[in-house]
């Protein structure tokens, strides 16, 4: 998002042209982010956007306050926060239920010069939907991180479009991944031996269900 909002590739074209182009750029500060699953991954990506000064309303079922979070909402309310969030981000489980959550008629509600993001999984989003809306011009722009058929064919559109950043699934491959692995190993194998329950623990109907 901050590559986006500040225009990376100008900056980088204008690196590569020794040009001082100083160009305007877009504030995180002030923007309305909906996090579209509120578990570990959204709760991060609150706290960081949050940083920045935006505005997060977290999605997800139980509708306790979480301070990540200045407001949480059920999934049910989407029609009526789509329209003021700049930037819109999926990061819930892939569900029977969440399968093609954004189609054509989320698109259709998002706000003018919005952004949508995605790392949870590609079956979230109804692709040739998210094209034509692309094309359309809303959203403005998409960085997705996962898709329907991975790896992503070569013949895709995705790659070439110029309203999309795409990254190989590669958002959980970090230098750190290894270690917070470990501990949260370390912290469910203490847990199990105790006879307490385990942190991040899904669901087996959600599993079975592919």
């Amino acid at each position: 998002m901050l590559d986006h909002f500040q225009n990376g590739p100008g900056r980088r074209a204008a690196q590569a042209k020794h040009a001082w182009d100083r160009l305007p750029f877009r504030e995180i500060n002030g923007s309305n982010w909906l996090v579209i699953g509120f578990g570990a991954i959204g709760q991060n990506v609150a706290q960081r956007a949050r940083a920045f000064g935006a505005t997060v309303t977290g999605v997800r079922r139980n509708q306790a306050p979480h301070p990540a979070a200045d407001a949480i909402a059920p999934i049910a309310d989407l029609p009526n926060l789509l329209p003021e969030a700049d930037v819109v981000v999926l990061s819930i489980p892939l569900t029977p239920e969440s399968r093609h959550l954004a189609d054509a008629g989320f698109f259709a509600a998002m706000k003018t010069a919005s952004v949508l993001v995605n790392v949870g999984r590609g079956g979230l989003v109804d692709e040739d939907a998210l094209l034509a809306a692309l094309d359309a011009g809303k959203p403005e722009h998409a960085l997705l991180d996962v898709f329907a058929v991975e790896p992503l064919p070569a013949e895709s559109r995705f790659w070439d479009h110029p309203r999309v950043t795409l990254t190989p699934h590669s958002s959980g491959i970090t230098t750190g991944q290894h270690t917070r692995n470990d501990a949260l190993f370390a912290e469910n194998l203490q847990r199990f031996v105790e006879g307490r329950d385990l942190l991040n623990l899904a669901d087996p109907k959600d599993v079975l269900a592919g």
